[in-house]
């Protein structure tokens, strides 16, 4: 059994999260010290926490939401085929299409194209059976 390896940046995005929740639990401190330090003589001073938090927390969210924006175009590129594989039970032909609604295995896909077509096939007789559905390129990426 193989060991689960995890690629460099799969690793950074715990990371980078880490350091985000840092960058918002450090910003309300400062904003919180900045509202509460509000009736105190140095104004300027309890402005500048306020702006500060302010700031942290409006740079964080953008920058989860810069993440989640990557993430969903990376799964939108990301395009999955499905295939269909049906065969004739008479002729033994294979043919390999694109999956349609429906489709499942053991079922009744469409006319085998090789089989002659008598005048009394008016079933199931002259169709081919769909024997697997699978994903085009392989196997499928899995995640821990």
């Amino acid at each position: 059994m193989r060991a689960l390896e995890k690629s460099p940046a799969s690793l950074l995005v715990p990371f980078y999260f880490f350091l985000l929740g840092l960058l918002i639990l450090f910003s309300l401190i400062l904003l919180v010290q900045g509202v509460t330090g509000a009736g105190r003589n140095d104004s300027f001073t309890n402005m500048l926490f306020i702006m500060t938090g302010l700031t942290g927390l409006v740079s964080t969210f953008y920058m989860i939401r810069r993440y989640q924006v990557s993430v969903q175009k990376m799964l939108k590129e990301r395009k999955t085929v499905v295939l269909t594989v049906e065969e004739c039970s008479k002729c033994s032909y294979k043919a390999v299409r694109p999956f349609r609604e429906g489709d499942y295995v053991y079922g009744y896909g469409e006319e085998c194209p090789r089989c002659p077509k008598g005048s009394g096939d008016t079933g199931v007789e002259n169709r081919m059976v769909i024997t697997a559905i699978y994903l085009e390129g392989g196997r499928q990426e899995e995640r821990y």
